[in-house]
């Protein structure tokens, strides 16, 4: 029974690692088009756009996990089926809940690489690839170094500081460190600091000017600089919980003081980190009633197409409930769970189906 098992989930992870690579392929190359019109701008390259999409890759792969598995599933039990190995496994005594065995295994190892790569994959190359390209389409060429709640930016001979990035693009408690030589010549410090004409305004500025023998402290109501990143990436860097893995979102809420919307959206994503693997394991029991219940005589072609049906369902009633719960500021969990929920439904009445 074991090894019938191990030959199930193999069936079924082959055939399922097929169709992510076939999706995988078709989101690249629609990724590269969408990309061609930004070629040119600044430093973008057509290198640069084609890392861009490889590092997008991760994300994508994250976002069609489901629907691969589904079909996958399909695909895998369709053709034990075409080679008559389930009538072969039912005549000689096996039930269905022993064949399904095996498409949960396969689920549970697609499950658990769907979760490192949702968890702690996608957000650093997701992270990593717009950053690459806001610097090359805006020719910045900031060193940044951030966690996150603060950010340390360098470029040139000068280190600013970034005690807080605000959601609506105001920064506090900003702080830059000059060198010269490899001494440090002075520090400029502001309250806060506003996005105003391509250049940051620092209001209520503080300048020591240090010399070898004496510093001299002076004033401003503002001053403008230019060497900071604008914000935009200021914000993908400090405020976009999509790019933050699993490990950064628990800190990040366990320090988070902001309003109840913004609550929900980092509940919300934190929610969906484990339910994106449940959502993959319910989808591809689905191809098992569709297989072996009443749809067994049917053309796997036919098969194919109502699985693609359920695929993109999913995918829409899950891109669906998480914004409808932040514009009702419904808890995330709902927001994420409530698509798992509608589809195990379905799942219990299909294989209520079969067994009438």
């Amino acid at each position: 029974m074991k090894r019938l098992t191990l030959y199930v989930a193999s069936t079924v992870l082959y055939t399922s690692f097929i169709m992510i690579l076939a999706l995988t392929a078709i989101f690249l190359l629609f990724t590269y088009i969408a990309q061609a019109g930004d070629i040119g701008k600044g430093k973008y390259t057509a290198l640069i756009a084609f890392l861009y999409v490889v590092y997008q890759a991760p994300a994508n792969i994250y976002l069609i996990m489901p629907v691969c598995a589904l079909l996958g599933g399909l695909m895998g039990l369709g053709l034990l089926a075409n080679n008559s190995e389930l009538i072969v496994m039912r005549a000689s005594g096996q039930s269905i809940s022993q064949i399904a065995k095996g498409v949960l295994l396969a689920a549970f190892c697609l499950a658990l690489i769907t979760f490192l790569t949702g968890a702690y994959i996608a957000p650093y190359f997701q992270k990593q690839a717009t950053i690459n390209k806001t610097l090359a389409t805006g020719g910045n060429e900031a060193l940044v170094l951030y966690d996150t709640q603060t950010l340390w930016v360098r470029e040139g001979n000068a280190f600013i500081h970034v005690g807080k990035n605000d959601t609506d693009g105001k920064l506090s408690n900003v702080t830059k460190y000059t060198v010269d030589n490899n001494q440090l010549t002075a520090i400029d410090h502001g309250d806060s600091a506003t996005f105003e004409n391509k250049q940051w305004q620092v209001n209520n500025v503080v300048s020591t000017q240090i010399g070898k023998d004496n510093s001299v402290v002076y004033k401003d109501a503002k001053q403008y600089w230019n060497n900071l990143l604008p914000p935009s990436l200021l914000k993908i860097i400090t405020s976009n919980t999509d790019y933050l893995n699993l490990s950064e979102l628990i800190d990040y809420i366990k320090v988070n003081k902001e309003g109840q919307q913004n609550a929900n959206r980092i509940w919300l994503k934190f929610w969906q980190t484990f339910f994106q693997p449940l959502s993959l394991i319910i989808l591809m029991l689905i191809a098992v009633p569709f297989s072996l219940g009443s749809m067994r005589s049917s053309a796997l072609g036919y098969k194919f197409i109502i699985g693609m049906l359920f695929g993109f369902s999913f995918y829409i009633i899950n891109q669906t409930f998480g914004p409808f719960s932040l514009v009702y500021n419904l808890p995330g969990f709902f927001g994420a769970a409530i698509p798992n929920v509608i589809f195990t439904f379905i799942l219990g009445f299909l294989f209520w189906k079969m067994r009438e």
